[in-house]
């Protein structure tokens, strides 16, 4: 099974350069890292990466798991395609360069939500002492716009790659981030009361309401 996946990959191969889709990846992911790390270093938010886990351990250890194998997928392809053959999958051209779009949309949109954050990103689900509520660009129309960026990201990376392993990886992030998330809400609701409550009936989570 796993000859005959390569057999196909290789014959797809010869028909679909992957250069092109590779590059494409390459400068998205260093351009959004660059943004990302900046904004990350201008609000200390690596120093919360550790602090305060109040969604415990097993599920900080299944997030760090699979978002380990989401990158280490992403990684492989980029230095060599072949690496992720036996987990490819039978995609057009034009599917793969619709993903390479989604791809974009997703980058920019987790870099315009981080600078909306400001000072305020933290990876813990605690806010940090001096943290806002933000309400501004993003998260005027969702709550949690950083998930949704990663969401359609996800999905182009995936497209763009044609490949299930990601896909899967991505999926089962995403399901934890969601479940976490109501960790988060019930954080912001102690700091922020009355305040962040209002802002949840007004606001969908992650994605915008269409009646208000």
């Amino acid at each position: 099974m796993d000859q005959t996946r390569r057999d196909l990959f290789e014959a797809d191969d010869r028909m679909i350069d992957e250069n092109p889709f590779r590059f494409t990846l390459l400068v998205v992911a260093v351009n959004q890292s660059a943004i990302s790390f900046y904004c990350m270093k201008k609000a200390k938010a690596t120093a919360t990466i550790f602090r305060h886990r109040e969604e415990g351990i097993p599920l900080s250890v299944l997030l760090g798991s699979f978002y380990f194998g989401y990158c280490v997928g992403i990684v492989a392809y980029l230095i060599e395609p072949k690496w992720m053959a036996w987990s490819a999958i039978g995609l057009t051209a034009w599917v793969r360069w619709a993903g390479a779009a989604l791809l974009m949309v997703g980058a920019a949109l987790i870099c315009w939500g981080l600078i909306d954050l400001g000072k305020n990103f933290a990876f813990a689900v605690t806010p940090k002492e001096k943290n806002r509520l933000v309400t501004t660009g993003l998260y005027h129309w969702v709550r949690h716009p950083l998930y949704t960026a990663f969401l359609v990201e996800a999905v182009g990376i995936s497209l763009l790659m044609a490949n299930w392993f990601v896909a899967t990886m991505a999926g089962l992030l995403w399901a934890l981030l969601v479940y976490r998330t109501r960790q988060e809400e019930e954080k912001l609701i102690e700091r922020f009361g009355d305040e962040y409550g209002d802002y949840m009936k007004r606001v969908g989570r992650f994605f915008p309401r269409l009646v208000r």
